[in-house]
């Protein structure tokens, strides 16, 4: 039985769709269950038309939904099609597409459309059986013409006797329709047969037969500027005459006005020529072609011929590059003739605006390449000529000089700097991303969608106009449409210069509770997406991990969004969004999310396009939002934490979190240890290590689904011996000693450590002194905070100022950490206390230091802070070897000749036997020639009013190179 749905029935739909895994190539669900709420959530976007239901007693078996297609009117399209795999081969795919049909032969359809696979084996037959045909050369798109032949009035005769689905003769090979422009429907029962081709470009009829007459029309190729012919064929199947009117007529540009009735006793033809205006609109093959219709009356029978004339150039011009964009000065391109005629064609091309002339000699169906070469300083138009043909072929040219420049070519509108291209067709608006560094487009069918509902949007087939501005560079296009279903005229805003931001806005005049949905396609080779979602940065394939899929997958909510930005990344290619505000987010399965925005409360969107990665885009983001972006590294779509765990003991049982950032659930097991989870939902669980020596022991986590089996690294540190006792000395000195390492700190001088080490002290110092190394001075060595307010001010003036010091004991991963804290409320630098805290743990090889910067006043601040790191390991200077990474592994020897470099993360110095290794999110090095190499962490600070600013470097003695680097994770410890 097929019935219409009704929204109580969702459960039972969703019962349904999940259960239809196998009938669908990689599955359907994608491993996400559909749910009643979320169907219906997902009904609520898009304009159905009809969607009906196939029942086996009280459960669903099989759905169709039919939607507006949305790029030709008065056609509909079958949106979704689904028969559980269960209940295949019994009918319910038939009946669902019979009732399909008939509904849009009942709305007064000319055409029913679907999309399917190659190897839908058990599928394409029964579409074809049901009136579709494949169309050629697509992948596989089917159209269906029985809604216009069921509504002819000459048809009517034999549907009113005969069935049409049980009447319909077809072949039903799963391959394509080729029947060279038509496709022939054919009914035949008990002596009654009905013949109907239609013309493949303008979907109308084209030949009519049944069981008393038959009639044909048929056209000559089109060429513009050129005379072409129609011949009709009328044959009498009856020993009755036939009277035969014809009545012709042509769409703008083509010209034929024939009129004429006859008697008809057997066969007659009829040929009329028709005149193609030379500067006849020619169309893409997308779009619509020509026309031209005839009424054709037979015993006062109308019966509507329509022939489509896809009307080309005898020899088509085009260039390349297809879009002109150049520097000042002598310039090349080429200029490609097509024969599009059955024959040789020979002539000369010729450049009214050089002059220049070229023969040419083309075989049918062959292209010719031909180069021009010109001068331009200026926008200017270049306007070429084919012999013995009449239409001029104008290409725009626009000069750039490093800035945007904005060019209508056709319906298209071009905006293009030296990073990006976008397509803006004045036809529905659909707007195209081409990153002009890897060549490819990284966007497509970017559009405006009102709702909800969204999809199919009315302005998809709505024209648009334009008014364009270009000026120093910077070029505005102002796109404006009319929707009919809202009433309400859209403008929207494109803002482009010579940087990879371009700035979008929309209008609505007058305002309506209504939504505006901005989104498109990506080039769909999978590419990156990354999602700043509150709980973690995401970065994740688009194709494949299915990511996102859609109905909830992701949050819609722009509130689980930490920034308002997101990116998606090709190659080295990059295409942004940012935004101020906006309602939701569609993430929809292979699509750049959506934007979606209350046209009541409207706010710029950015795009960035270009070179660069979600850094780039998210610099952006900062720059437009004046804020300042703190470090963030994305992680996939699901994840372990920590991979970080520290310990003091010979054995240690650690905590992890097992988290999955979408709804679609990940299901395994975790060293044998069963999960399943989804977004909210995270599993817990023990993992157990054993350590023995002090240092960096690389550990995994086995991680396995059906789909893959995975190593999860977990880096295991062994920062000392629980067992081994910190011991203070609270003197004119502190001194700090851990039982393998002992530290002690001044702070009456410079609040500086000025002894770190075992006998021999690693750190370069001349306490109590304060003497000078080389162009520095006063200089007091060891380790010691630095603040400046200037990038020129370094070191500062923190000798200026004076300290206190406290006990201090904090923890980490369950670890005591103990030392000393020193502060000082600047003097030099009003309002700004600095605290430095050098901690250690028992038998520990590491020391960590804690720099914080406090705003004590309302007002913001903006500050350089760091600390210094003197260093002379193993107590000498003498072949102490520098080591860093720019972004290859450097090495500095001792020379007469110093050198300084600005790093991240990771610097060592090597004595005789210890790589003494500085950890910090930015390093800068001082080679001092036989002074020594030196470290120092400065970086700029932006500290809002009441608020503090912190940051963990660490210095560890370590036993080799390979050692020193594996030390880098300590920067991932998160500290209570």
């Amino acid at each position: 039985m097929i019935k219409e749905f009704h929204n109580e029935d969702a459960q039972k739909l969703a019962d349904m769709m999940n259960a239809s895994d196998e009938a669908w190539p990689g599955g359907f669900t994608h491993g996400m269950d559909f749910t009643a709420e979320g169907l219906l959530e997902d009904r609520k976007r898009e304009n159905t038309l009809a969607t009906y239901c196939a029942w086996d007693d009280a459960a669903i078996v099989g759905i169709a939904e039919i939607t507006e297609f949305w790029r030709d009117t008065n056609v509909l399209y079958v949106d979704f099609l689904n028969v559980v795999p269960t209940h295949h081969g019994r009918g319910y795919g038939r009946d669902l597409l019979i009732t399909c049909v008939e509904k849009a032969t009942q709305l007064g359809s000319k055409r029913l459309d679907l999309h399917t696979w190659s190897g839908n084996m058990k599928a394409v037959p029964l579409y074809k059986k049901t009136g579709f045909f494949w169309v050629p050369k697509t992948l596989v798109y089917m159209r269906n013409f029985l809604p216009l032949i069921l509504n002819l009035q000459v048809a009517r005769p034999f549907f009113q006797k005969h069935n049409w689905y049980a009447t319909f003769k077809r072949e039903l090979e799963v391959e394509e329709d080729d029947f060279n422009g038509v496709y022939p429907y054919h009914w035949e029962e008990d002596g009654d047969i009905l013949h109907i081709v239609i013309d493949a470009e303008s979907g109308g009829v084209t030949q009519f037969e049944n069981n008393d007459f038959a009639i044909s029309q048929k056209v000559g190729p089109a060429f513009a500027g050129e005379e072409s012919s129609v011949t009709w064929e009328i044959r009498n199947k009856t020993p009755t005459s036939l009277d035969v009117a014809v009545i012709s007529h042509g769409d703008e540009g083509i010209t034929i006005d024939f009129r004429d009735s006859f008697t008809v006793s057997d066969t007659k033809v009829v040929t009329a020529t028709v005149s193609i205006d030379p500067d006849i609109e020619i169309r893409k093959k997308e779009e619509p072609p020509h026309q031209l219709m005839t009424d054709v009356i037979v015993n006062g029978r109308v019966l509507p011929l329509v022939s489509g004339l896809r009307v080309v150039h005898g020899v088509q011009v085009t260039t390349f590059p297809e879009y002109v964009v150049i520097t000042p000065g002598e310039q090349c391109i080429t200029v490609i003739l097509k024969n599009n005629k059955h024959v040789q064609v020979e002539g000369m091309i010729t450049c009214y605006t050089t002059g220049e002339s070229h023969p040419f000699s083309i075989s049918p169906g062959y292209s010719e390449g031909i180069p021009f070469s010109f001068h331009a300083v200026t926008d200017c138009e270049l306007q070429f000529v084919v012999e013995n043909s009449l239409p001029v072929h104008t290409v725009p040219v626009r000069v750039t000089t490093g800035g945007a420049v904005i060019m209508q070519k056709g319906k298209e509108v071009i905006l293009e700097n030296l990073q990006a291209r976008i397509i803006v067709s004045l036809a529905g608006g659909k707007t195209s991303v081409y990153d002009k560094n890897t060549h490819e487009t990284v966007i497509k069918f970017v559009s405006d969608e009102l709702g909800p509902p969204y999809w199919p949007s009315e302005l998809f087939k709505t024209p648009y106009t334009v008014r364009m501005q270009q000026r120093n560079g910077k070029v505005r296009a102002e796109f404006t449409a009319y929707s009919k279903k809202h009433s309400t005229t859209l403008v929207r805003r494109l803002e482009m210069d010579a940087g990879p931001m371009i700035k979008m806005e929309y209008s609505f005049t007058p305002q309506r509770d209504v939504y505006v949905q901005f989104g498109g396609e990506t080039s769909g080779a999978g590419g990156i997406l990354t999602l700043p979602l509150k709980e973690g940065f995401v970065s994740e394939p688009t194709v494949e991990e299915d990511f996102p899929l859609g109905h909830g997958d992701l949050p819609e909510n722009p509130g689980a969004y930490k920034e308002q930005w997101m990116c998606y990344q090709e190659d080295e290619s990059a295409f942004g969004v940012i935004w101020e505000k906006c309602a939701k987010i569609n993430l929809r399965s292979y699509s750049f999310p959506g934007i979606i925005m209350d046209t009541r409360n409207l706010h710029p969107l950015y795009l960035y396009v270009g070179r660069g990665t979600w850094k780039d885009v998210r610099k952006t983001w900062s720059m437009l939002h004046n804020v300042t972006a703190p470090p963030a590294e994305p992680q996939g779509i699901w994840s372990v934490n920590p991979s970080l765990v520290m310990t003091a003991e010979d054995m240690i049982t650690a905590h992890f979190t097992l988290s999955n950032r979408r709804k679609r659930p990940l299901k395994g097991t975790v060293n044998t240890q069963p999960f399943q989870v989804s977004r909210g939902s995270p599993f817990v669980f023990e993992a157990t290590f054993e350590t023995s020596d002090i240092g960096i022991a690389k550990q995994s986590l086995q991680v396995e689904t059906d789909l893959f089996s995975r190593e999860i690294p977990v880096t295991v540190v062994r920062a000392g011996k629980k067992e081994s006792k910190v011991l203070l000395d609270e003197g004119g000195t502190i001194q700090v000693d851990n039982g393998l390492y002992r530290f002690e700190v001044a702070p009456s001088y410079y609040g500086s450590v000025i002894f770190w080490g075992t006998d021999v002290n690693h750190l370069l110092t001349p306490y109590p002194e304060i003497k000078q190394l080389g162009w520095l001075r006063p200089w007091y060595g060891g380790i010691h905070p630095i603040v400046f307010a200037e990038k020129r001010d370094f070191p500062g003036r923190m000798h200026k100022e004076d300290f206190s010091y406290s006990i201090t004991e904090r923890k980490v991963h369950d670890i005591s950490w103990k030392g000393v804290t020193v502060t000082s409320t600047l003097q030099e630098i009003k309002g700004i206390q600095v605290e430095t805290s050098y901690l250690t743990t028992g038998y520990s090889n590491i020391l960590a230091i804690c720099h914080t910067l406090k705003n004590l006043t309302s007002a913001p601040h903006s500050l350089y802070s760091g600390m210094s790191f003197y260093v002379q390991p193993d107590g000498s200077l003498a072949n102490a070897t520098l080591y860093y990474n720019r972004p290859q592994l450097v090495q500095r020897k001792r020379t007469p000749y110093g050198g300084a470099s600005v790093c991240r993360e990771w610097a060592a110095v090597q004595g005789s036997s210890t790589f003494l290794t500085v950890l910090g999110n930015s390093i800068y090095t001082l080679d001092m020639e036989k002074d020594g190499a030196h470290v120092f962490t400065p970086q700029k600070r932006n500290i809002p009013g009441n608020s503090q600013v912190s940051e963990f470097n660490y210095v560890v003695a370590a036993r080799s190179l390979e050692e020193s680097q594996a030390y880098r994770v300590l920067r991932d410890l998160q500290w209570d």
